[in-house]
């Protein structure tokens, strides 16, 4: 399983935060590499993602469904990535071994009337050659990619983040 665990600070009170981030759209648009974002409701997404490994497009299709909402709180979105015809290829493996089952959780707490800590947690759980095609892209993009998270967070909050540690695990 593929671990980014983090947290980091943001002047804004926890109840702002979570009332961006309860609108799917927002935690569609957090992913790194995004490409393209489809809203089918309130707690479904579909996100297109292509994530570049030297001359290589590496496409995933994730579905995401928001499965827990604790105002001000706790966030959870549960999904689906499947791999599309670039990993694939690269995995060398049928369309329907490539699942890999996704999670993102977002806690908050309030640090004070205009401020809060952030932590997030994005789990992958992969297998076979998906896992060691992740592995490997893990590897040598973990902090890019984890900038790229980080950078797409505090565009959608519209205010700076501090961030406050680096725990990651492969």
């Amino acid at each position: 399983m593929i671990t980014i665990d983090n947290s980091f600070l943001v002047d804004r009170p926890a109840s702002d935060v979570y009332d961006v981030f309860s609108q799917i759209v927002n935690i569609a648009w957090a992913f790194p590499t995004v490409r393209e974002v489809n809203v089918v409701d309130d707690d479904h997404v579909s996100i297109g993602v292509v994530i570049k490994m030297g001359l290589l497009s590496l496409d995933n299709n994730i579905t995401l469904e928001v499965t827990e909402r604790m105002r001000p709180s706790r966030l959870v979105a549960e999904g689906v990535a499947l791999a599309g015809k670039g990993l694939a290829a690269v995995a060398k493996m049928a369309d329907k071994e490539g699942r890999t089952h996704i999670s993102m959780i977002l806690e908050l707490e309030e640090l004070g009337p205009a401020q809060s800590r952030i932590r997030y947690q994005l789990l992958a759980d992969a297998h076979g050659n998906l896992k060691r095609v992740y592995d490997a892209v893990i590897k040598g993009q973990r902090a890019k990619l984890e900038r790229e998270f980080i950078k797409n967070v505090a565009k959608i909050l519209g205010t700076p983040i501090i961030e406050e540690k680096v725990a990651a695990a492969a």
